[in-house]
């Protein structure tokens, strides 16, 4: 006990000044504008096809002059949507179909055998999509390789990773008249990874809330380097991240992984995790942290080097949202300007979308 004290003591120290002298990050005064709603699955009851509350990650092609080509996921369905950002103005655009029904024989990689969830019924559901990526010529999308939270049952369909092969103006590469569906490729090996993974491969497929279970819900790419950022496990004041090579995880095949990825720790606060990532222009990541299950602690942004020996650089907190939309949590970044971000909120309308100044980007 004693221990655990100091413990606490000597994180309070090294956490809390950081925290006090991080700016309160306000949200622009400009609105986005939606010129149409996001998707999400079913209906309600009345018929009439349901909105998105559940934005959960977002990435973007950079066209110039403000123009952008996104593409948005949400944690229900098996679906991805495409979207352009022109200024303040964000136009819903196409869906592609990550996954089917079943499974897909033409999956890279060996489908998990068992759970090993505490609720042993195994499940093909929904992909529980949690992460997206950029990095020509492909749009990457992650599910949260973890247990499901409320029903705690292995969710085989959440173990995929997908990624879709995009032109540069980030639309499917496909012929002419094509399906968008052609350009999509998915993989198992992502799950390998992560149970092979050094101290965090403990909490792989562990119960999210109790176990401090592993959970996907940040994702990134530079060169050959896809970094999952996890939510979960959160130990001692540092979120992780794991690194594992492209090339590896969509080699042709049906052989699973049997690398050994890299873990990268870095302070962020105690009971904090990842929330998203987005890659800034230098090839560094901007973190989003939140709450690694439901810890009364503020959302942050952190510039970090995941290849370099300094810690992560705290940029700020987001500002609370007001009373109306308090509900809302932080769960989708990316950058819409040298010193700005865009994020959308789970929980709310359309991900309530808002951009934000960050000066420490600059």
């Amino acid at each position: 006990m004693r221990s655990f004290l100091r413990l606490s003591t000597v994180l309070l120290l090294t956490v809390a000044p950081a925290m006090a002298s991080e700016p309160i990050l306000q949200p622009d005064p400009h609105p986005y504008d939606l010129a149409g709603d996001l998707w999400a699955p079913g209906r309600d009851e009345a018929g009439n096809r349901n909105v998105a509350e559940d934005i959960s990650g977002i990435a973007c092609v950079d066209l110039g002059g403000g123009k952008r080509r996104c593409l948005l996921i949400n944690d229900e369905g098996g679906k991805a949507q495409f979207a352009t950002i022109d200024g303040q103005r964000i136009e819903p655009k196409k869906r592609v179909d990550l996954i089917g029904e079943g499974p897909n024989p033409e999956t890279r990689g060996r489908q998990p055998k068992g759970p090993g969830c505490p609720d042993p019924r195994q499940r093909f559901k929904e992909l529980d999509g949690e992460g997206v990526a950029y990095a020509a010529p492909y749009f990457y999308v992650t599910g949260s390789h973890g247990c499901a939270r409320r029903a705690k049952a292995f969710t085989l369909s959440a173990m995929l990773l997908a990624r879709i092969r995009v032109t540069a103006e980030g639309k499917p590469d496909v012929a002419e008249g094509g399906d968008a569906e052609a350009a999509v490729e998915t993989t198992w090996r992502l799950g390998d990874a992560l149970a092979r993974a050094e101290t965090v491969g403990a909490h792989f497929l562990k119960d999210l809330t109790d176990e401090n279970g592993l959970n996907i819900e940040g994702l990134a790419v530079v060169g050959d380097d896809l970094y999952a950022g996890l939510r979960a496990p959160s130990l001692g004041g540092r979120a992780f991240l794991v690194a594992v090579s492209v090339e590896a995880l969509f080699a042709k095949g049906h052989e699973p992984y049997a690398g050994t990825p890299r873990v990268i720790p870095f302070e962020v606060g105690e009971g904090a995790g990842i929330r998203d990532l987005t890659v800034l222009p230098d090839g560094e990541l901007l973190v989003l942290t939140g709450p690694a299950q439901f810890q009364d602690v503020p959302y942050r942004l952190f510039r970090f080097d995941p290849k370099g020996k300094a810690g992560a650089v705290a940029l700020g907190r987001l500002a609370p949202l007001d009373e109306s939309e308090k509900r809302g949590k932080p769960e989708a970044i990316t950058m819409v300007g040298k010193d700005r971000v865009l994020v959308f909120f789970d929980s709310l309308k359309n991900g309530a979308p808002r951009s934000y100044t960050v000066p420490g980007l600059r």
